[in-house]
C-alpha cells in the first residue's frame, strides 16, 4: 500500500531491448541458421512479428491506454479530445476495490476518481503526475467511476428519483468521502452527494483529510489546454494536498 509502495521495473514503450533496426538484423540472423525453405518462412514470420510488436507503439498499461486512445478523437458533442501523453514512469495505479478499501481502512495515499472521456480529467492528469513526482508520492490510486455511479433526477413534482442504481462499491466510496464528496447539484439537496470528477482525495490513517475537485476556477473550456499560469496554479494545489501525506514533500525521498 502507500507505506511505502515499491515500484516495479518498467521498460519504456518502444524500448523493449530492441529497436526497429535491430529487428531487421534479427531476420538476417534467423535466415543464416535456417536454410530450408519451410524453416526460412517460419523464421521470417517470427521475426516480422517481433518487429511489429516493438514498433507498434501500443501500450500494455491500462491507465495509459484508457487516456491516450482518445487523443484527437471526437466526443459525443463533436468536441475534439485533448491529447494526453503520459510518461512511462507515471505514478498512476489502476486500483482494485480491495486496494482502495485497504487504503481507506488504515493507509496513507491519494486516490484519483475520474474517467478518460471527462475533458477536465484529461487536463488534470499530466499536472497531477507532475505534482506527485515533485513531492515524491510514489503512487496515485486511480478509480474509474463512470459506470459505477448512480443516476438521479428530479421529477415534475421536484422529488428525487433514481434512474440507475450505483454499485455497492460506489456507495461505500460515498460513505468514506462523507462531506468531502461533492454535492449532487442537479438535485438541489445538500445532503445528496455524487463523485463528480476529476476528484482527488488524500487519505491519512485511513481517513479522507482533503479533496480537490476540478482543475482551476479560471478554466472555462476543458477542451482547451491549461495556460501556463493555470498549469502552475493547479500544480501548486496538487503539491499542497499531496504534502499532507506523511513523508511527502519536495525534500523527502519517498512518501511513507
Amino acid at each position: 500500500m502507500f507505506q511505502p509502495l515499491g515500484r516495479t521495473a518498467h521498460i519504456p514503450r518502444g524500448q523493449m531491448g530492441n529497436n526497429c533496426d535491430n529487428n531487421h538484423l534479427s531476420i538476417g540472423i534467423f535466415m543464416s541458421f535456417f536454410s530450408r525453405s519451410a524453416f526460412r518462412r517460419t523464421a521470417l514470420a517470427l521475426a516480422a512479428g517481433l518487429m511489429l510488436a516493438s514498433c507498434s507503439g501500443a501500450s500494455n498499461d491500462g491507465f495509459v491506454k484508457e487516456y491516450e486512445e482518445l487523443n484527437g478523437q471526437k466526443s459525443s458533442g463533436e468536441n475534439t479530445y485533448m491529447d494526453v501523453n503520459i510518461p512511462d514512469d507515471h505514478r498512476f495505479v489502476t486500483a482494485s476495490e480491495e486496494q482502495v478499501r485497504e487504503l481507506l481502512t488504515n493507509g496513507n495515499g491519494a486516490i484519483f476518481f475520474g474517467f478518460p472521456e471527462c475533458p477536465w480529467c484529461r487536463n488534470a492528469v499530466p499536472v497531477m503526475n507532475e505534482a506527485a513526482e515533485a513531492v515524491n508520492l510514489d503512487e496515485i490510486y486511480y478509480v474509474n467511476v463512470d459506470e459505477m455511479r448512480d443516476q438521479k433526477a428530479l421529477n415534475e413534482d421536484g422529488e428525487i428519483v433514481t434512474d440507475k442504481e450505483g454499485s455497492d462499491f460506489y456507495y461505500y466510496l460515498l460513505d468514506e468521502l462523507g462531506d468531502q464528496a461533492p454535492e449532487y447539484t442537479a438535485l438541489k439537496d445538500p445532503n445528496e452527494r455524487r463523485i463528480t470528477v476529476p476528484l482527488v482525495a488524500v487519505v491519512v490513517g485511513g481517513n479522507v483529510v482533503t479533496t480537490h475537485l476540478g482543475t482551476v476556477d479560471s478554466q472555462e473550456d476543458p477542451y482547451v489546454p491549461l495556460t501556463s499560469e493555470q498549469h502552475d496554479e493547479l500544480l501548486d494545489t496538487y503539491k499542497t494536498i499531496f504534502s499532507r501525506i506523511p513523508g511527502c514533500s519536495e525534500e523527502e525521498l519517498v512518501c511513507e
